[in-house]
């Protein structure tokens, strides 16, 4: 069964990684964003028990000091957003390594067919953003991803 954890900064931080795409989507697309929210997703896919879903949330992936996360869809606003993840049969090195540590933490070690995946929320809020506005986001597919 497949599992997924949301981490993010808490709201009062400031989300550098957030800060930079707000930056650039200025001045690249010329396309004005208030503020811009990174949220880091963890799908986790394997047959975990609810107390070890928890231990690796808390003690693998949370610095309570500076995140907040949750097994269910945390609650940051925003207009529109992004889902950035990497496609079928590509390497997920972040996930590999979030493998390694949630074996070393747990005592167990994942079956053949289980694996952990990372992924993006990138967050967007713009006050008098419009739908063509948003189609900065699609990209035309090359030849080569047909």
């Amino acid at each position: 069964m497949a599992h997924r954890l949301e981490i993010t900064l808490i709201d009062d931080l400031v989300d550098a990684e957030g800060e930079s795409i707000r930056r650039k989507t200025r001045d690249y697309l010329n396309l004005v964003l208030d503020r811009v929210r990174v949220i880091q997703v963890v799908t986790i896919d394997a047959d975990l028990t609810p107390d070890q879903l928890e231990t690796i949330r808390t003690d693998v992936f949370t610095n309570p000091v500076t995140q907040v996360s949750s097994d269910r869809p945390l609650d940051v606003p925003f207009d529109g957003c992004i889902w950035v993840g990497y496609r079928p049969g590509v390497k997920d090195n972040p996930g590999d390594t979030a493998l390694e540590a949630v074996e070393d933490i747990l005592g167990l070690r994942f079956q053949s067919g289980e694996a952990i995946y990372t992924s993006r929320h990138y967050c967007l809020t713009g006050s008098g953003l419009s739908m063509a506005d948003w189609r900065f986001t699609r990209k035309p597919k090359s030849k080569a991803n047909t």
